[in-house]
């Protein structure tokens, strides 16, 4: 597959210029590990060249390099495309095919516009319009956004939390030295969670060329997002019932919260509030990742899928991800310093369980969605 679409850029646009009359242009845009675009290039493509020989010019675009997105982007744009599935091959830059061309509507198109002898006439006159955010960043950031914040205020984290401050409140850390505490701890949290979602997201792109792993990825995420949702919904309705922690079944187990305590305990023991911080911050964060990764891994996921055409923006939306991940352990922190009272984060976190198992288990579901239709 690699290689025939190595040679289709040089060969067959040669082809072109040997047919001596203007040749009816083809752009084909793919990307590694595409189902359809291997059957495209395997079936379709060696079939045009057969039949029109050098009558026709196919130029291919990996779409997985910017460049050759934002200009597949240009041409839609120009064309009026606004259908669900992207363009595949585009005729002289006026007729898009999507996924499953038909070969004869095709060749019938090819023949018609040989015989007129019909150019392509787009030019790109460098002035990139701004189509990439208007139909992935309008709405994969907001996403991004919203399943940070769930994340951080997923009743995983926040149960720790608690303790936490009530850690805090018994050690009797408070006033500059809770400040530096809570900085520090809100560092450590942010890059250890931050390198954890680098990790995976590596991981996910390296995987994602392979059709047959992508796929199964996808369906099995979202599967697992429909079944963390109906458990969501029923933790939801149990606690709202009995009020009592232990009807919630996504949640830390004893001996996970047992172990993240112990490494409260020894972190505020190391001497240090700025060292004490750190430890904790990434101990904790890396402890807790076993349950908070029900958010962040289906957002990784999203955030692959639909930022391909720019590495630098996935990035980005990774740093908002955790950015808006911290905020709620921020102002915790801020609450408590200016003299919240941990009874009262307490009763909030309590109140809390019902609304933020509810968003997310709305949240799972339309991650599910996400992942298998965008």
């Amino acid at each position: 597959m690699r290689q025939i679409l190595k040679w289709f850029p040089l060969i067959l646009f040669l082809c072109g210029f040997a047919y001596g009359a203007q040749p009816v242009q083809v752009d084909f845009f793919y990307e590694p590990g595409c189902g359809d675009c291997e059957r495209i290039a395997a079936e379709l493509l060696p079939g045009i060249v057969e039949q029109f020989q050098g009558g026709c010019a196919i130029r291919a675009h990996d779409i997985g390099v910017e460049t050759n997105f934002l200009y597949l982007l240009q041409l839609e744009t120009a064309i009026g495309h606004t259908g669900p599935d992207r363009a595949y091959l585009i005729v002289n830059c006026q007729y898009i095919f999507g996924p499953s061309p038909d070969p004869q509507d095709v060749y019938s198109l090819i023949s018609r516009l040989s015989e007129q002898g019909a150019s392509a006439d787009f030019v790109t006159d460098g002035a990139l319009p701004d189509v990439v955010e208007e139909r992935f960043g309008g709405f994969t950031f907001p996403a991004v956004i919203v399943a940070g914040l769930l994340d951080g205020m997923n009743p995983c984290a926040i149960s720790t939390l608690v303790f936490f401050m009530s850690l805090l409140a018994v050690s009797k850390v408070r006033n500059r030295q809770l400040l530096l505490l809570g900085i520090f701890f809100c560092l450590a949290s942010f890059l250890t969670y931050l390198a954890l979602g680098f990790g995976l997201l590596r991981v996910l792109h390296l995987f994602s060329g392979f059709t047959v792993f992508r796929s199964a990825v996808e369906w099995a995420m979202a599967a697992v997002l429909l079944v963390l949702a109906f458990l969501s919904f029923r933790d939801a309705l149990r606690f709202r019932k009995s009020r009592d922690g232990h009807d919630v079944t996504l949640q830390l187990s004893a001996g996970m919260k047992k172990r993240i305590h112990s490494v409260m305990h020894r972190g505020l023991g190391v001497g240090s509030v700025i060292l004490g911080g750190l430890l904790i911050g990434t101990a904790v964060t890396a402890l807790e990742s076993v349950c908070t990764g029900q958010v962040y891994v289906p957002t990784l996921v999203l955030i692959l899928k639909n930022s391909a055409f720019s590495e630098s923006r996935a990035w980005l939306y990774l740093l908002a991800y955790n950015l808006m991940f911290i905020m709620p352990l921020a102002l915790t922190f801020v609450a408590v310093y200016f003299g919240l009272r941990t009874e009262t984060l307490l009763a909030w976190a309590r109140k809390n369980v019902v609304f933020s198992k509810t968003m997310l288990g709305l949240f799972f579901i339309v991650m599910a969605f996400l992942i298998r239709l965008i």
